[in-house]
Formats: structure tokens, C-alpha cells, sequence
């Protein structure tokens, strides 16, 4: 038997009284054993003898008299036997229920929801205003309701229950205290947790109450789950437990709508008045088919320096977006890329990126190699001379011998020694006869590109360019397969044809023939026609095709290359299959020919402005990761000679705020013996800068810098999941509200029961002090009344 002990008893007993929303809670217990059931039993059968007697017993008295006395007598055996059975009143100070209030904090409650309906949206600002915030967050709702009116609610809840306030994100975490102290703790509370563990943090809640179930938990969340156990599945926990859930739903249904631009790249050194491509991944939500504007400005100007249109795609698709940009001017610019802020998004921070540039004005000490002068030669050789950025030098094999006199860029010879032509930036190789150049002339043409990381284009011609190379050193460089290559020409073809650049060739710098995408396919379009190519239908593995053949197809079915481009060493070389482009001048002049041929050596010559200031260069495959992405590092050592012999020569160091600096251990490539490469594993969140420690260089040593953020979950999805809230709520026969309902719930929630605290020291019944004068007071009275009745 148990229940709660009435104050009058307490007094009785002496028992020190209770505070405001305590009491006391009693349990009887006895020391039955056989001794005791065989006097019960004697008791019994002498309770039916007693009766027997009375009822028998013969006098004035009546048959109720006699009942009367039965009774008394009964109940001294009563009292007997209560004395023998030692019942024992155990006691416990009892408290007010528990009621618990859990308020996520994770990063997804920071989202500022935009409402369509008008009267929700009204009143969300209206409880905004009562507790005196602007930003209309998810988490700022939930301190509105907690809040308002000095925390109204939290001390309604705390007169008719005891309270306790957790946070929920990455685990569950208790704010001590009474309100007072509460309500400065929440209101400096801010939206930080990286993940959301809603299931795992209402487990652990009931585990810190587990001798105490809660009559309530009150959950304020969006119900986003990004980790670990469901809410449903903690739901099953507190319904087993009979804990109801009262979930309240913060933010929007509707789909989140948001524009994220991220992964922006661009070369850090560039030629002035070339074109710049900035590269980043646009990512939208809620905005498939909406058009935007990509802009890009200088950090110290709100004039956009270039806009492009994007038109968003589906949902949760990264797109790659291309904004061209031609820099004027010599300088350090850092440039911002941004997309237009759009009314509906729910953040705006995640919508521009910012990159630091230099562009600068070299020039670029290129040489013309051809055996006859061609228009090719001559175009390209009177335009080259009137750059003021370009340096030229020519040779024309067939030349008169006073040729090189006349002319001032002309040499007499192609340069004998290898110095000579290392000399050079950027190789121009036309229709060259091989019968006036030495061996070992042909291997500095190899060394040139391969070892010292020049760049080189090779012209085709119908005389000897690249077949009477197949067997000489310049074959290593040029990307076509001569085992595949046709007989050659023997003249120049009737049909004429659109060359056509390939989507790889857009996106290379010296196809860009426009100030955008769209205005370069348009010119490749309407560029004038060519007559001649070179049949080269199979190309070395790693060739880039930039441009091909509208309608010629090779053995593999597919269209023949008219322009191409590979990696050979440290340097890089184009291979044009026709000699041609001077036919882009029609009607034209040097518009899209000097544009595509300044491009093309500037692209080429890249290295001669990273080389300035170092001689190697540090790069990783991103700019920006997420927690646990492995972070490949690569070093390329711009003249392959300068590497070091060992292929473990290089040691980078990354350095982190807060961590120790690390050290990682770079590895020689199979292809390149000027690239190291290894791989950073498990980087943690924040900033990283990294830069070369070994081998030492002059003037700087090669650095770059990445960042490391949490994972997308918290950002991934942003639509409030009412479906796990109201199914929780009703799995455990709680209830469910929205921010119009929230209103009711404090009237909701149940009375809950009494809560055992603090144990009492037990009291004895069988020997307490009542017992004798009750016992005397049973005996007098029924002397008396036998007195009355002439029963003595």
C-alpha cells in the first residue's frame, strides 16, 4: 500500500514539513511470516467464536447491543494483530515533475526562413519584435517564444514543474539553474553546431533523467537530422518510457532557396589585356530555370568589371560557370565573383568568393622557324613584330643570304648551340626542312620544351612538317601518333571547311576568341573557311583536342583533329594539322588572328611569369573541402633540372591555426621528373596555409592556401521536417504545434505526477504510542457499555 501522507498526519508524526510543490509519500510495510499467519489464523477463528457468544448470550440487551461489544472486541484483535504483523510506514519527500525543454543550436537554426504567407510572415515578425530581434532565425524564434515577457513561459512551466533546458546539436548539453539564471544563457545562445543529432541528444536527455521520467519534453527544432539515430527512432525510447513529446516546428515547409558559389578558380599571375577565365561551381535551390548574373568586380569598386547570365539548374546540381575577363591594366588586384543577391535566398555570405591576381607585362622572346616563306610565316611574322610584348626571332631556311641583314629579326641559322635556344619563351615550328638542322639541334628542340618548360607550336605544312619527324627527337614532342598518320597531301585540297572548336577548346585560353562564351562560339562560327589539313587521326594518350574537322572522321569514327595540345615534360605544345589561319583575316584583318596567335604564346609562356619570382610552383586540386576530403598537393618545378635527384625530395609544410605545423612528404610522378605529388588526409576545419620547406629556393619559397569546411549536412538541407516532428509527437501521445499553435502549449501539457526525492526516516506503527491508549479506550468503553446493558 502507498500514497501520499495528508498534512494533518505529518504534523502527527512529526514529520518536518514540505516546501511549496512538495509533499510526503508513504508506503506501508509489514514482517509477515508462518508465526504470524498461524495467530492469524487463531485471530480468525476467535473473532468467530466472540460473535458466536454475543449473539447467543441472553439479557435485556438487544441483538445491535451485542453487535456493538462483537465489535469492539474485534478490533482490540484487530489491534493485536497489527501489533504482530510490525507494519512499518516508510516515507520520501516528494517534488513538483520534471518537465524538459530542448532548444536545437545546431547551424541550421541561423537559417532566416522567407515565409509566402503573409499573415505567417506578419507573425513572425510580430514575436520578433516582442523579444527585440531583427533577424528573423529559427533560433531566434525559439528564444521569442522562451523569452517574451521576461520569460513568461519558462516561468509559468517552472511554478507547476521542476525545469530543465538542454541544447541539441552535436550532443545534448544542460543549462543549470532557475529561470533568472536561464534567461542571460539563451539569450547570448547562438546557432554554431556543425551537425544536428536530434534522436542521439533526446536519448541522452532520458538517460540523465532515467530515475525520473520527465512528465514532458518540449522540443523547439526545424527537425533536421544529420547524424546518428532518427527522432522517430528516440521517439520509441520516451513512448516505451511513457515521456510525451511536444514538438515545435520552426521554419519554413517550403523548399529552401538558395544560391551557393563555390570552388572558384583562376591563375594567380597573368598576362595584362589577356583573357582571364574565372571558373567557380554555382549551386541552386528553388530556382531551377532562373536567371542570374555572374559579376565580377575589384575589391575597392562596385562597378561590375565583367557580368555574365547563368540560368540556374536543378536542385542540388553544381554547375560549372566560365566568366572571361580581360585585365587592362598591370597591377595586384584582388577580384571578387559574386551572384546576384536574389530576394528569396535564405543567405546571402555563400554567393561571392574573392581571388588575388597579378597581372603583369612581360615580354616574351619567341622564335619563328620556317623553311619557305608561307602566308603563315608572313601574317604571323608582321604581326609578331609589331607586339610590343613579343621579342621575335626568325629563320627561314630558304632564304636569300642577305636576308638576315636586311631583315632584324631574321638569323642566319637556326641556333646551334643549346644555351642559344633556351634562350627562347615560346617556339614557333612551321613547315621546317629537318635536312638543315643537326642531331643535335633536334634533341635542344626536345630539351627546349621538355626540360626547360618551354612552350611550342608545330605547324603543319604539305612539305615535311611532322611526317619527316616521325624518327628524330621532336616526334617525343608532338601529340599525334604516327603509326595512325596518313600519306601526306600533295596539294592543297578543293573543299573547303568551318573548323570547330571542342567544348575542352573553349575553355582553354587561347580559343577564346570573344569577351564571353557565347560571343566566342559565335566568331568560331563565322570565321572564314579553310582548305588544307594534315590527316592525323590518332593522337598519344593525354591529348587535349581543341578544334576538329566538321564533317572528316578517322578509323575510330570520330572527327578528324585540326588543333591539339598535350603536356610533355615541364613544357606544354600545340600541334596545328593545318597551316591556315592566316584565311581568319578575311575582311577582318588581324582581329581574331592576332587575338587567337598573342593568346596562344602568352598561354605558352606562362612560366616565364611564375619563373620570375620562383622556380617551382605549389598548387592543391581545390581551393575549398570538406572535413575528411584528402587534399592533393603537387609541386612543379617550372625548369624540371632545378628538381631535386631524390623522389622524395620535396617536403612541404602545412600550417594550421591552433595545430602543430606539419610536414608532408612529396613524391617524384611517374611522367614528369619535375613533379612531386602526395596527398593530405583528414583535414580538419578551418583555414590552411601550406609552402615548400625542401628543397630551399631562391627569393620566396612556393606557398598556397585552402579552407576546410564542415560537412554540407547542416547546409544541405534546410526545409523543416514536419513530418519527423509530427510523427514523433504522436508516436509518444504527445502533441505537435506550429508557430501560429505554439500559443497553447503550456496549457497542454499534462499534471504529471510526484516525483520521490529525499527518503524520510521510516516510522514504527506496531509499538507507537497511540496503541496503548486506544487499546485502554476500547476496554473502558466496552465495560461501560456492558454496565449499561446488566450484562455484568
Amino acid at each position: 500500500m502507498s500514497g501520499t501522507l495528508p498534512r494533518w498526519l505529518e504534523r502527527l508524526f512529526g514529520i518536518p514539513q514540505a516546501g511549496s510543490g512538495e509533499g510526503t509519500a508513504w508506503t506501508l510495510d509489514d514482517a509477515w511470516n508462518w508465526p504470524a499467519w498461524m495467530t492469524l489464523l487463531l485471530v480468525a477463528g476467535a473473532a468467530v467464536w466472540i460473535f458466536t457468544c454475543y449473539l447467543r448470550e441472553t439479557g435485556p440487551a438487544g441483538r445491535v447491543f451485542r453487535l456493538c461489544l462483537a465489535s469492539i472486541r474485534l478490533a482490540l484483535a484487530a489491534i493485536v494483530l497489527f501489533m504482530i504483523a510490525s507494519f512499518v510506514l516508510s516515507l520520501n519527500r516528494t517534488g513538483l515533475p520534471y518537465v524538459v525543454i530542448i532548444v536545437d543550436d545546431s547551424a541550421s537554426m541561423g537559417t532566416a526562413d522567407k515565409y509566402d504567407d503573409k499573415e505567417l510572415a506578419a507573425l513572425v515578425q510580430k514575436r520578433l519584435k516582442a523579444a527585440g530581434y531583427e533577424h528573423g532565425t529559427r533560433l531566434n524564434l525559439a528564444k521569442s517564444l522562451l523569452l517574451a515577457d521576461q520569460g513568461a513561459l519558462l516561468r509559468s512551466i517552472q511554478r507547476r514543474y521542476k525545469l530543465k533546458v538542454y541544447l541539441v546539436s552535436t550532443s545534448a548539453r544542460n543549462l543549470p539553474g532557475k529561470v533568472e539564471d536561464l534567461l542571460p544563457e539563451l539569450e547570448k545562445l547562438e546557432a554554431t553546431g556543425e551537425t544536428t543529432r536530434l534522436g542521439q541528444g533526446l536519448e541522452e536527455v532520458l538517460d540523465d533523467l532515467r530515475g525520473t521520467p520527465p512528465s514532458a519534453v518540449v522540443l523547439l527544432s526545424d527537425g533536421i537530422n544529420t547524424e546518428g539515430e532518427t527522432l522517430a527512432d528516440a521517439a520509441e525510447q520516451a513512448r516505451r518510457k511513457g515521456v510525451p513529446l511536444f514538438a515545435v516546428a520552426l521554419g519554413s515547409e517550403s523548399p529552401a532557396r538558395d544560391l551557393e558559389l563555390t570552388d572558384l578558380l583562376v591563375d594567380d599571375v597573368v598576362f595584362v589585356n589577356d583573357i582571364v577565365n574565372f571558373e567557380f561551381k554555382l549551386t541552386g535551390s528553388g530556382f531551377e530555370g532562373r536567371k542570374v548574373k555572374a559579376l565580377l568586380r575589384t575589391k575597392d569598386q562596385r562597378k561590375p568589371l565583367a557580368e555574365q547570365q547563368v540560368t540556374i539548374g536543378a536542385d542540388g546540381e553544381s554547375q560549372r560557370v566560365r566568366l572571361p575577363y580581360r585585365p587592362p591594366e598591370v597591377g595586384e588586384f584582388d577580384y571578387t565573383v559574386e551572384i546576384e543577391n536574389l530576394p528569396e535566398e535564405l543567405q546571402s555570405e555563400n554567393n561571392r568568393q574573392q581571388r588575388h591576381v597579378s597581372v603583369r607585362k612581360e615580354q616574351i622572346r619567341v622564335l619563328l622557324v620556317q623553311s619557305y616563306p608561307s602566308y603563315e610565316f608572313r601574317y604571323l611574322k608582321h604581326l609578331l613584330e609589331r607586339d610590343t610584348t613579343i621579342q621575335l626571332k626568325t629563320v627561314l631556311q630558304e632564304s636569300d643570304l642577305d636576308y638576315a641583314e636586311q631583315d632584324q629579326s631574321a638569323l642566319r641559322v637556326f641556333p646551334v648551340r643549346r644555351e642559344e635556344l633556351l634562350q627562347y619563351d615560346v617556339l614557333l615550328f612551321g613547315d621546317v626542312d629537318p635536312d638543315f638542322l643537326s642531331a643535335s639541334a633536334l634533341q635542344h628542340i626536345n630539351d627546349f620544351v621538355a626540360e626547360k618548360g618551354g612552350g611550342a607550336v608545330f605547324i603543319a605544312g604539305p612539305r615535311h612538317t611532322p611526317l619527316d619527324y616521325r624518327n628524330s627527337p621532336v616526334a617525343m614532342l608532338l601529340p599525334i601518333d604516327f603509326s595512325g598518320a596518313g600519306a601526306l597531301p600533295g596539294q592543297t585540297a578543293n573543299e573547303a571547311f568551318q573548323m570547330q572548336p571542342t567544348d575542352e577548346g573553349l575553355a582553354a585560353p587561347p580559343m577564346q576568341l570573344g569577351d564571353t562564351v557565347a560571343e566566342t562560339v559565335e566568331i568560331w562560327n563565322k570565321l572564314p573557311p579553310l582548305y588544307w589539313f594534315f590527316e592525323a587521326p590518332a593522337l598519344k594518350p593525354g591529348a587535349r583536342v581543341w578544334a576538329k574537322h566538321p564533317v572528316r572522321l578517322g578509323p575510330d569514327g570520330r572527327r578528324l583533329p585540326l588543333i591539339a595540345m598535350h603536356y610533355v615534360g615541364s613544357g606544354k605544345v600545340i600541334f596545328h594539322a593545318t597551316d591556315e589561319t592566316w584565311r581568319w583575316r578575311f575582311r577582318v584583318g588581324d582581329v581574331f588572328f592576332a587575338r587567337y596567335w598573342v593568346q596562344t604564346i602568352r598561354y605558352l609562356s606562362r612560366s616565364k611569369l611564375l619563373g620570375k619570382d620562383r622556380s617551382a610552383e605549389l598548387t592543391v586540386d581545390r581551393r575549398e573541402y570538406r572535413r575528411g576530403e584528402p587534399v592533393r598537393v603537387r609541386v612543379r618545378f617550372l625548369d624540371d633540372r632545378q628538381a631535386p635527384p631524390e623522389d622524395d625530395g620535396v617536403t612541404v609544410v602545412i600550417e594550421h591555426a591552433g595545430d602543430k605545423h606539419r610536414r608532408l612528404v612529396l613524391h617524384r610522378g611517374r611522367a614528369n621528373r619535375g613533379v612531386f605529388e602526395g596527398t593530405f588526409s583528414n583535414p580538419t576545419d578551418g583555414a590552411y596555409h601550406l609552402w615548400v620547406a625542401s628543397p630551399s629556393m631562391p627569393g620566396q619559397a612556393p606557398a598556397t592556401d585552402f579552407q576546410v569546411a564542415p560537412p554540407p549536412g547542416e547546409r544541405a538541407r534546410l526545409q523543416t521536417d514536419v513530418a519527423e516532428l509530427r510523427r514523433a509527437s504522436s508516436d509518444t501521445k504527445g502533441r505537435f504545434y506550429n508557430l501560429v499553435s505554439a500559443d497553447r502549449l503550456l496549457r497542454d501539457l499534462p499534471e504529471g505526477r510526484q516525483v520521490k526525492t529525499d527518503p524520510l526516516p521510516p516510522i514504527v506503527l506496531w509499538n507507537h504510542w497511540l496503541l496503548a491508549p486506544v487499546i485502554l479506550g476500547l476496554l473502558i468503553c466496552e465495560w461501560l457499555l456492558r454496565k449499561w446493558g446488566g450484562m455484568l
